[in-house]
């Protein structure tokens, strides 16, 4: 394809809904560049050897905000968890324990949005996940 780094990379950077962190990739109009950086199409990654249907990490998000944590040892996503419900936002949490995953997204936790674009990322919980969510949902 000869216009790929324009159709997979297309970016949110500068947008009200999406917390910034880090610098995003260099655009490219033919090629594309796998980033974790809020504001880009959150990265496929592969959780099984087979590549079969519900190996690929898109086939774990849910129908409305995902939350990845990226680590062995699980994270506190109560919080976010809590604000979501409160706020009837759909929302789920996959876990997912392989390395790759973590290098990938860059982070422990990574909140993607329902077009699979990234909207926020951090190594723990925020201190208002709330106020995070409210940014991001655009209210």
């Amino acid at each position: 394809m000869a216009t790929l780094g324009v159709q997979l990379g297309a970016r949110y950077d500068g947008s009200p809904v999406v917390i910034p962190s880090g610098d995003p990739p260099r655009d490219d109009f033919t090629s594309y560049t796998p980033s974790g950086v809020p504001g880009g199409r959150a990265p496929h990654l592969w959780l099984d050897d087979t590549h079969g249907a519900g190996g690929s990490l898109f086939d774990r998000f849910g129908t409305g905000f995902t939350l990845l944590s990226l680590r062995s040892r699980h994270h506190d996503t109560s919080g976010l968890e809590k604000a979501a419900r409160e706020r009837g936002i759909p929302f789920s949490v996959v876990h997912v324990d392989d390395p790759a995953g973590r290098e990938l997204y860059g982070r422990d936790l990574v909140l993607v949005r329902p077009d699979q674009h990234i909207a926020w990322r951090g190594d723990r919980e925020p201190r208002n996940p709330a106020e995070i969510l409210a940014r991001v949902t655009g209210h």
